[in-house]
């Protein structure tokens, strides 16, 4: 059974480093949006604030519920 579901918001509870030098890079507790489900382990999430609006991967303990489900 999956903790989120797509649409829920999330918090990050991890920093996320830029994948290139001056790309975009997240603090933990940025906030964002479940886009992709339960898969391999993780989740696509887009996170507020991302100029290209990708999904970033992260694992179930890597993020925190915005709201409850």
């Amino acid at each position: 059974m999956s903790t989120f579901r797509v649409g829920q918001r999330v918090r990050t509870t991890v920093d996320a480093p830029s994948a290139w030098e001056g790309g975009f890079s997240a603090p933990a507790g940025t906030p964002g949006i479940i886009t992709l489900p339960d898969r391999y382990g993780g989740y696509g999430v887009i996170l507020d604030g991302g100029p290209h609006q990708l999904p970033a991967d992260y694992s179930e303990d890597e993020l925190t519920p915005e709201d409850p489900l």
